[in-house]
């Protein structure tokens, strides 16, 4: 009787591992900003740091763009920029890839929360892809790790 209740937890037990969620991530690095597209792709800023960062889009497996193509440069090539006052946090971490901006945002204001990626094309056309569902981000701790976004309205041409 025992046999057969080990045996039968033996062959259950698979059902009840939850599957990890889908991430563009690999394991040792952090997820310093991440969520899904109405698309079901993916958008993720990843790295270890201060060695690697990268942003990152499309599925686990079959990523469209990662920039830099050397993670180890990130650090050096990205931008970030904030704005911060009472009940308003607004980050965004910039980048320029064939005459192209990227600007990955994550703006709270009054307890809600708005994330996604700004793309500039180089005759100014502006598409905006808004995450859907929840926003995972740490950008704030990229502040003072990569370079201050002279340029970006946040900063208000500033920079700590």
């Amino acid at each position: 009787m025992i046999a057969r209740v080990l045996a039968a937890l033996v062959v259950a037990a698979p059902l009840f591992v939850a599957a990890a969620p889908a991430s563009l991530c690999a394991g040792g690095e952090t997820a310093y900003f991440e969520c899904a597209m109405a698309s079901g792709k993916l958008l993720a800023v990843c790295g270890a740091l201060p060695e690697r960062l990268q942003y990152r889009f499309g599925r686990p497996g079959a990523v469209e763009l990662a920039h830099p193509a050397a993670a180890e440069e990130g650090p050096k090539t990205l931008l970030i920029a904030r704005y911060h006052r009472y009940r308003t946090d607004r980050l965004a971490l910039r980048f320029e890839r064939e005459g192209v901006s990227y600007s990955v945002f994550d703006d709270q204001e009054d307890g809600r929360r708005r994330g996604g990626v700004e793309v500039k094309t180089v005759d100014a056309r502006v598409r905006e892809l808004v995450c859907t569902g929840q926003v995972a981000s740490r950008l704030s701790e990229l502040v003072g790790v990569v370079a201050c976004d002279r340029d970006s309205a946040l900063a208000g041409g500033r920079c700590p």
